[in-house]
C-alpha cells in the first residue's frame, strides 16, 4: 500500500469533515439569531381622530409578537408604568412623559424622577425627537395617545417599534390591571413575581369590597375642577367603584353623550348633592392634577345648601389623590393605592 497516498486521502477527508462541522455551527448560530423568543399580545383599541377634531375612528384588533425582555421601552400609560417597579423591571423603561418638573408623576412613580429615565414631554404632546433617539423596541400607549396624529408621529419617529395599547378598561378595571401585570411578568421573565402581586391584589380586593358592601351608606363621587363640580356614577370613568367594589351610588349617571359621561362625568349643583343626600362623599380634584387653575378645597362642598347632607354633617368627605386617580390610574401600584384610599374612606364612614 502507498502510505503517502493514504495519508493525503485521510488529510483531505479530515478537511472536508472539519469544513462541514463549521458550516453546521454557522447555520445553528444563524438559526438561533433568527429564532428570537417572543410573547404574543392581543392589541385591541380604537384609534380616534386628532385631539379636538372630528373624524373617522379605526378599530385595531390584532395579535402582535413582542420581543422578550425588551431593553428600551417607551411608556405613555403612567398607570401601567407603576407596575414596572412593583415587578422590579423599571430599568427596562427608557422614557416616559414626566411633564414639567415631574408634574405628571404620582408617588408611585417617584423612581422615574431620576435623569436615568428620559422625559418624553406631556401626555398629549410627546417629544418625538427624544423618542427617535431612543429607538424603542416597544411603545406602550394609553387612551390619551390613541389618535391618528400621535400614532402617525410615533411610527415615523420609531419605525421599528411595536406600538400597543395597554390602558385598563374602566368597566373591567381590576381584572385588566391584573391581566397587564401577568403579561409584563411573561414579557420580562418574572412570572412568579407577577403572580405574587396578583394574589396580593385579589386579597386586597376581597377585603375592601367586603368592607364596602358592609357599609350602610350611599356614596357620591365628585370631581372638582376650578369652580365646577361633576358627578361620576355607575358605568362611568370610575364605574369600578360600584360594579367591582360594591358601592351604592347616591345619584344616577346621566349625560348627552357616552364619551362625556364616562370621561368627565356630569356637571351638578349643590342642590343635587342635597337632594341625593349621600352618606359619604369621595372628592377628586381634577384641576390640581392637570394644573389648569388653582386646587379646589373640599370645603367648597360645605355650605348652606349642603349643611344637612349626611356626609357633610358627619364629616364623611374623603379627598382622593388627584394624580393617582386622574393621571396615573390603571396599573398595579396606583390600583393598590386606590384601594388603600377607599379603605381609609370606609373606615372613616364606619366610625
Amino acid at each position: 500500500m502507498n502510505f503517502k497516498k493514504l495519508y493525503l486521502l485521510m488529510a483531505a477527508s479530515l478537511m472536508l469533515i472539519t469544513a462541514a462541522c463549521g458550516n453546521n455551527e454557522e447555520e445553528a448560530d444563524s438559526g438561533a439569531e433568527g429564532d428570537e423568543e417572543t410573547v404574543s399580545y392581543h392589541n385591541q383599541f380604537t384609534i380616534g381622530p386628532p385631539r379636538g377634531e372630528d373624524g373617522d375612528e379605526t378599530e385595531v384588533d390584532e395579535t402582535i409578537e413582542l420581543p422578550k425582555n425588551p431593553e428600551n421601552v417607551v411608556i405613555f400609560d403612567l398607570g401601567v408604568a407603576t407596575t414596572f417597579p412593583a415587578l422590579g423591571i423599571e430599568e427596562s423603561i427608557a422614557g416616559l412623559p414626566k411633564g414639567e418638573n415631574n408634574s405628571t408623576l404620582s408617588d408611585e412613580l417617584e423612581v422615574f424622577e431620576s435623569d436615568q429615565y428620559q422625559n418624553l414631554g406631556g401626555l398629549f404632546e410627546p417629544d418625538y425627537e427624544a423618542i427617535a433617539e431612543i429607538q424603542p423596541e416597544v411603545i406602550m400607549l394609553h387612551g390619551r395617545q390613541s389618535n391618528s396624529e400621535i400614532i402617525g408621529e410615533l411610527e415615523s419617529a420609531a419605525p421599528n417599534a411595536a406600538i400597543i395599547n395597554v390602558s385598563a378598561d374602566s368597566n373591567n378595571y381590576f381584572e385588566d390591571v391584573k391581566a397587564n401585570t401577568l403579561f409584563l411578568g411573561e414579557l420580562f421573565d418574572v412570572e412568579d413575581k407577577a403572580q405574587e402581586l396578583v394574589d396580593e391584589m385579589d386579597n386586597k380586593l376581597e377585603e375592601v369590597s367586603s368592607n364596602v358592601q358592609g357599609l350602610d351608606e350611599t356614596m357620591l363621587f365628585i370631581q372638582t375642577n376650578g369652580g365646577d363640580i361633576s358627578f361620576h356614577g355607575p358605568g362611568g370613568r370610575y364605574g369600578f367603584l360600584y360594579e367591582e367594589l360594591g358601592f351604592t351610588s347616591a345619584g344616577e349617571q346621566e349625560g348627552e353623550g357616552e364619551e362625556e359621561t364616562s370621561n368627565h362625568g356630569n356637571q351638578i349643583s349643590f342642590e343635587f348633592i342635597a337632594e341625593t343626600n349621600p352618606g359619604m362623599i369621595l372628592v377628586m380634584d381634577r384641576g390640581a392634577a392637570v394644573s389648569e387653575g388653582d386646587a379646589t378645597s373640599t370645603s367648597i362642598l360645605e355650605n348652606d345648601v349642603t349643611a344637612n347632607v349626611d356626609a357633610v354633617s358627619n364629616g364623611n368627605i374623603t379627598e382622593l389623590n388627584p394624580t393617582t386617580w386622574y393621571l396615573n390610574a390603571g396599573g398595579y401600584g396606583t390600583a393598590m393605592s386606590q384601594l388603600d384610599e377607599i379603605q381609609t374612606a370606609v373606615d372613616n364612614a364606619a366610625e
